[in-house]
């Protein structure tokens, strides 16, 4: 079991972070300009936050090598200097103290052995680091930054399979500009926006990571004339978009993902419609900060008209505005 706690910490674009983890999946949304990179390097013992704390299991991994060492990650930036060996041998020593086959790695990675260190693209690292981050037996930590994106489109099944894996045991915490990746990851879902955390409203899934905004289902069906007619009657669907040149692709807008996928498949019921594919359009990541952004908008402006129509109480004797705008004399007695 782990337990990561960040408290009050503030670095780069980082602004007072609170956190605290138990074992599970936990996904942060946010890009770089965030800081989504700079709280991976912080809880990976690598950067030092300029106030506030970071503990893994009660030590800071800044000020612990020993805690460090036990902390798988997956950097923004992978910069391991040169080795004058071969990739093989430079692997061969950390798979010795880490516990993994260099010979499994190279092979996940499609990279050769005799190739040297210095030679390996700035991807090419990120894509090697990753599989030596999962590849860890018992960490204390897992860290990952963009790990689905540092890796191939073949690769994404089974690194999935292994965080989920991770996650019963300790604190894996990753950090995607993505919101499919973030859906695809699962687990507990935060919004990192311009260096403030805030858990992600309704999560990854079901929910969307921006309040507010209506959702977007698509739709593959054999007949996708007919469920367009069914769903033109569910009071659920606020928007059909029916694209007639890419076969069967129907685009239903509602104001929950919960409740369109039921008006999709009481439609689909209803009309004798044979469902192939359903799955929602994630919003892209400026999309949910300008929601973000919108919504404390509206919420201050909501806050300026409320204090303009209840103005506080006038006084003894002084002049009460009125509705209208004129200023009623108080009574006089007689």
């Amino acid at each position: 079991m782990s337990h990561l706690r960040l408290g009050r910490v503030w670095s780069g674009r980082l602004a007072d972070v609170n956190l605290e983890l138990d074992p599970g999946v936990h996904v942060i949304i946010g890009a770089e300009e965030d800081g989504s990179g700079e709280l991976i390097e912080l809880c990976a013992g690598v950067r030092t936050a300029r106030r506030g704390a970071v503990e893994v299991d009660g030590l800071s991994p800044n000020a612990s090598p020993a805690c460090r060492r036990t902390i798988a990650s997956l950097l923004p930036s992978e910069d391991w200097g040169e080795s004058p060996g071969s990739l093989h041998g430079w692997l061969a020593e950390l798979g010795a103290r880490l516990g993994f086959a260099p010979e499994a790695l190279l092979e996940r990675a499609r990279l050769e052995a005799g190739r040297r260190l210095a030679s390996l693209s700035g991807g090419e690292r990120r894509k090697l680091a990753c599989f030596i981050a999962l590849a860890r037996q018992s960490p204390r930590l897992v860290a990952l930054h963009e790990p689905l994106s540092a890796v191939g489109v073949d690769a994404r099944p089974s690194v999935l399979a292994r965080i989920a894996e991770l996650g019963r045991e300790r604190v894996v915490l990753v950090t995607t500009a993505s919101q499919t990746d973030a859906r695809e990851l699962g687990g507990t879902t935060f919004r990192l926006d311009r260096g403030l955390l805030a858990p992600a409203p309704g999560g990854a899934w079901p929910g969307g990571a921006a309040p507010g905004l209506d959702v977007w289902l698509e739709v593959e069906a054999d007949t996708p004339r007919a469920l367009v007619s069914a769903l033109a009657q569910q009071p659920e669907v606020r928007e059909l978009v029916y694209e007639e040149q890419r076969t069967g692709r129907v685009l239903a807008r509602g104001a929950g993902l919960e409740q369109l996928a039921n008006a999709v498949a009481r439609a689909a019921v209803g009309a004798r419609v044979d469902v192939r594919l359903l799955r929602s359009c994630p919003d892209d990541l400026e999309t949910a900060r300008a929601a973000a952004t919108g919504l404390a908008h509206a919420a201050y402006r909501a806050a300026q008209t409320h204090a303009v129509q209840r103005p506080p109480a006038a006084p003894n004797g002084a002049a009460e505005v009125t509705p209208g705008g004129n200023p009623s004399q108080p009574e006089r007695s007689p």
